[in-house]
């Protein structure tokens, strides 16, 4: 892991960010997240939830990052689910994200190591890697880390890397769809932050309203691309 002291991005002209690509020391390494931001991993909850649970709710109602209280399960309906749809042809099943694959592809043409950062519990490591695989998304590491305790649930035993030793691996780019977990990296790292706009986390964050502004809302990875271009 490279050390921490990473140069946040800078604006280029007309307010674009502008990447600066760095040295090999791996401080030119790019974080995305995988579900929600490189896949389509709620519209498959919800299609999962009709088909086998027999309740059906729109995408733009799933207004809680709490997945009991946007579908309305109580706790063992909840671990349930969950179990269903980190079934391994669940997690096949997902499709990638519109825009995700070729904005990666463009950065690692420039010379940026991606990253893939998950919050799913490790007992899914081998069909997450087979999924990235197949999807063709470009990426250097898929690295698990424990943003959600999955310790306290279903998947007891998960022994993923604390989200707190993440400064720690010297990004310069930050993509996530949780508030929350973008708003501790903005905390804790030297890196800008791009929040992509979702259901769940319109109401927990407005663009700029965090740590000196290093959190960026973009709407999608067209946007991304837009404003976090190569120099």
């Amino acid at each position: 892991m490279a050390s921490r002291g990473v140069s946040p991005a800078i604006f280029g002209k007309e307010g674009t960010r502008v990447l600066q690509n760095r040295s090999l020391d791996g401080r030119n390494r790019i974080y995305v997240d995988l579900d929600d931001v490189l896949a389509e991993t709620a519209r498959m909850f919800l299609d999962l939830l009709e088909r086998e649970f027999g309740r059906r709710v729109e995408y733009e109602a799933v207004v809680a990052y709490d997945l009991g209280r946007s579908l309305d399960l109580d706790q063992d309906e909840l671990d349930e689910f969950m179990v269903a749809v980190h079934r391994s042809e669940a997690l096949l099943s997902i499709k990638p994200m519109q825009g995700a694959i070729d904005a990666l592809e463009v950065w690692v043409e420039a010379g940026y190591i991606i990253e893939v950062v998950t919050g799913r519990p490790t007992m899914t490591a081998e069909v997450s890697q087979e999924w990235l695989d197949t999807a063709g998304v470009p990426h250097d590491a898929l690295t698990f880390v424990d943003k959600y305790a999955w310790k306290k649930n279903v998947f007891a035993g998960n022994s993923a890397l604390p989200l707190h030793e993440l400064p720690e691996s010297g990004y310069c780019l930050a993509v996530e769809d949780s508030a929350s977990v973008a708003s501790r990296l903005a905390m804790h790292m030297d890196a800008a932050v791009v929040l992509i706009d979702k259901p769940w986390n319109r109401d927990e964050l407005v663009e700029n309203d965090h740590e000196e502004g290093r959190i960026t809302r973009c709407m999608d990875w067209e946007d991304i691309s837009e404003r976090f271009c190569l120099p």
